[in-house]
């Protein structure tokens, strides 16, 4: 039996990220230096690597590589495909079976569900030191060492900690001003994982955080806390100068500037 070995012996010298092969780190690389070598012929538009190349070709020439069963609309990926088997032919495979209503996936349904018991209340991690809530428990196991000093990876340009490795090429990655996350779809890039993870759900559709009152979906679970204070009427950010409150601190900057415009 032929054992596969979980080795990443290669590292980048910039962020530390590490690989199985020289030339997967050759191919990573070049997204610090900026090097596209793969160009568009119709457009003009550089890729890093050629599959990114080859995906973006397909859209200028419509060379779709899945097509819809009952429609035959093309599409380039099994999210695409799903996302309007859901939408147009309404496509059924996780439905409530309290009333009826058809989700995405199966994760989103269990959410739903829960929000036809009277008594359900959305669960909340608080944090002991700050009272920070969290939606997940390891996101509040990862914030909780920030207060208790166990972060582990130090950034050796400015002596700050994280509390993990991904966290640390993230960080890193913020020095250099490099946004080394690609977008295989459209080829935009990011610093963080996290912007990429929510920025491809734009050409997916999906939107896996749901409001069990209204059930309006969102993209991010930050944009549902938000809206839920529209439903339940908190707004915990108050204007200083005439005591208006708002739902956002990006709303009451807005306003902040009305005032400061009186004033200037």
């Amino acid at each position: 039996m032929i054992a596969h070995s979980d080795a990443r012996p290669h590292q980048c010298d910039i962020c530390l990220k590490s690989f199985k092969r020289t030339n997967t780190l050759s191919v990573h690389r070049r997204i610090h230096t900026r090097e596209r070598n793969f160009v568009c012929d119709v457009c003009g538009r550089a890729f890093v690597q050629a599959s990114q190349l080859t995906n973006h070709q397909r859209r200028h020439f419509d060379r779709y590589t899945r097509h819809c069963i009952l429609c035959n609309k093309g599409f380039f990926t099994n999210a695409e495909l799903h996302s309007h088997m859901n939408s147009k032919h309404g496509a059924k495979e996780h439905v409530c079976d309290v009333c009826g209503k058809s989700l995405p996936n199966g994760h989103t349904l269990a959410r739903h569900a829960r929000s036809h018991d009277p008594d359900f209340e959305p669960i909340k991690h608080q944090c002991e030191f700050c009272g920070k809530t969290f939606a997940y428990r390891n996101s509040l196991v990862a914030h909780v060492k920030s207060h208790t000093g166990e972060n582990k990876y130090d950034c050796h340009l400015c002596g700050k900690s994280v509390s993990s490795k991904g966290s640390l090429q993230d960080h890193l990655r913020l020095h250099g001003g490099e946004k080394s996350l690609t977008c295989d779809v459209c080829g935009k890039a990011f610093h963080k994982r996290t912007t990429l993870v929510v920025h491809k759900r734009t050409h997916t559709g999906e939107k896996p955080y749901i409001c069990e009152t209204c059930g309006k979906a969102f993209t991010q679970h930050s944009t549902l806390v938000i809206h839920r204070r529209y439903h339940t009427g908190q707004r915990p950010y108050q204007c200083s100068i005439c005591n208006k409150s708002f739902v956002s601190k990006a709303l009451l900057n807005g306003h902040s500037k009305i005032h400061a415009s009186f004033t200037a």
